[in-house]
């Protein structure tokens, strides 16, 4: 590059991220159905016994935060 050619570098600035709420109905419509898929999609791929120990290891979290000052989480499992 000569001394009268300056070098530019791009600059990326990333656009404002939407929330959920700003998108239409069509489209909130849709990416609940691909979240339903996702979770469906992994439920599946879980072996039973896999769910069923998830399962008990979340009852005895409950016991245990039912018997101490732990709070329960707010965001139980949806799904085994």
């Amino acid at each position: 590059m000569s001394d009268s050619q300056n070098a530019v570098e791009a600059v990326v600035i990333p656009t404002a991220m939407s929330r959920p709420e700003e998108y239409d109905a069509a489209t909130r419509a849709a990416l609940e159905h691909i979240d339903r898929q996702a979770v469906r999609t992994v439920a599946d791929g879980r072996p039973e016994r896999t769910r069923t120990g998830y399962a008990q290891d979340w009852a005895s979290w409950g016991k245990f935060c039912a018997a101490s000052v732990c709070p329960r989480s707010p965001f139980p499992p949806a799904r085994w």
